[in-house]
């Protein structure tokens, strides 16, 4: 009886209180920027090199069917890059995005990072622990 008693009796005494919100909210304009210029970049990549659309389309026949399709796919885009209409199109599409991709891979030297990666897999510099007195391939595993 003691303890119901203790439970029933419990309430809340804080007293909550709220403020108004300011009435003159700050007011915020809306600056206008200039529309990019595309035509530079647009004029230099509407011709994607033999090799990106070679490379591109090789890669998503790859993807999708294995070596066959990659060949396959290689050789339809090369013959697919001056035609008009959709498959043109696309062919060209593919071989800007892999244009790009392989400018920002040579621009952040990420063939030159993954061949050194490769490289200290293979028999790379031995390090010395700084633990103990090994060295080695397994210097690092403590």
């Amino acid at each position: 009886s003691n303890q119901l008693q203790s439970n029933t009796n419990m309430t809340a005494d804080k007293d909550f209180t709220f403020e108004p919100v300011p009435s003159n909210p700050p007011i915020v304009e809306a600056v206008p920027t200039p529309a990019p210029d595309f035509t530079t970049s647009a004029n230099e990549d509407e011709n994607p090199s033999d090799t990106a659309i070679l490379v591109g389309c090789g890669l998503a026949g790859w993807v999708v069917g294995g070596p066959f399709l990659a060949l396959l796919t290689a050789l339809g885009g090369n013959w697919a890059k001056k035609k008009q209409g959709p498959f043109g199109e696309s062919t060209r599409a593919v071989g800007r995005i892999t244009a790009a991709a392989g400018r920002k891979a040579r621009d952040e030297k990420l063939f030159h990072k993954m061949k050194s990666s490769v490289a200290s897999l293979f028999g790379g510099k031995k390090s010395r622990c700084e633990h103990c007195d090994c060295e080695g391939q397994n210097a690092n595993l403590h």
